[in-house]
């Protein structure tokens, strides 16, 4: 009965040591290959992409406006002077 209690003890001590021990890594790795401004600049980088993927999505459909206005303009001059 001692023996079973006895390694039942020495088990779990094992198992919640090494469960530390490797929690204790992790965080290790985890804040030396961390980027240095963190998430915070992630998330900041992802916003002004967004924003700059809208800016160029309006000036494309401007643009575009604009020369099709352009052309329709050039064909009524066009078929005008027929």
């Amino acid at each position: 009965m001692l023996k079973r209690l006895r390694w039942l003890l020495l088990g779990g001590l094992f198992g919640a040591g090494s469960s530390l021990w490797v929690r204790r890594q992790f965080h290790h790795l985890a804040e030396r290959y961390a980027p240095v401004r963190g998430t915070a600049t992630v998330a900041g980088v992802a916003r002004r992409i967004g924003r700059d993927l809208r800016d160029a999505w309006a000036d494309g459909q401007r643009q575009m406006r604009d020369t099709e206005m352009k052309l329709r303009a050039e064909r009524t001059k066009v078929s005008n002077r027929y």
